[in-house]
């Protein structure tokens, strides 16, 4: 089990990591196709980010 939860932390951390390259690239403007590329995250996640990124403006 030690395993496992040491796998799920390291996807969780790498999952965490990408929502902020994602949300550094879509502040900078970028289009939200070329960040789903980079960050490899769900289409729906970046949306997700650029949405609250808008309503925090």
């Amino acid at each position: 089990m030690k395993d496992y939860d040491e796998a799920v932390l390291r996807y969780e951390g790498a999952q965490d990591k990408a929502r902020e390259m994602a949300k550094g690239l879509l502040a900078e403007g970028l289009p939200v196709d070329m960040v789903v590329r980079v960050s490899k995250l769900p289409e729906s996640d970046v949306l997700a980010i650029k949405t609250n990124l808008e309503r925090s403006l």
